[in-house]
C-alpha cells in the first residue's frame, strides 16, 4: 500500500530533525499506529526523491500498476465490428484474435450481457 501525502511528509520531516531511520521509524510507529512502519529504504527514497526533486509525493500515481492493453481502440473496433454482423457471437467461437476475458470486457461496455452456455441450460 502507498504511502500518502501526510505520511510521505511525516517521514521527510522526521528524518532531517532526528538523522536516524529508527527514530523515523520509531516516531511513524507512534503517530501513525495503524499503519505497518516504512522500511529503511522507503524512507531514503523518500528522503533522497525529496533532495533531487524537492518533492516526495508519488507522481507516478495515476499510471502506476499494470499497463491495460487489452482493449485497445483495435480490438474495440474488431469486436464491435463481430458484434454488428452477430450480436450472439461467442467469445470462442468469433475466430478473433482476441482474448476470451478482453472480448467479454469489451462487451460488456456495450451494454451486452455474457451468458455461459452452462447458464443457458440451467434455465
Amino acid at each position: 500500500m502507498q504511502l500518502t501525502k501526510e505520511q510521505r511528509t511525516f517521514i521527510v520531516e522526521k528524518y532531517f530533525q532526528a538523522k536516524s531511520f529508527q527514530q523515523v521509524i520509531q516516531s511513524f510507529q507512534e503517530h501513525f499506529p495503524e499503519r505497518q512502519s516504512p522500511a529503511k529504504m522507503i524512507i531514503w527514497r523518500n528522503v533522497t526523491r525529496y533532495r533531487t526533486e524537492g518533492i516526495s509525493l508519488n507522481l507516478n500515481e495515476s499510471r502506476s500498476g499494470r499497463k491495460r492493453t487489452g482493449q485497445s481502440e483495435e480490438n474495440v473496433r474488431i469486436v464491435q465490428g463481430a458484434l454488428t454482423e452477430n450480436p450472439q457471437i461467442s467469445a470462442r467461437k468469433s475466430g478473433l484474435d482476441v482474448t476470451k476475458s478482453t472480448f467479454n470486457t469489451i462487451i460488456y461496455s456495450f451494454g451486452f450481457e455474457v451468458v455461459s452456455l452452462q447458464d443457458a441450460c440451467v434455465e
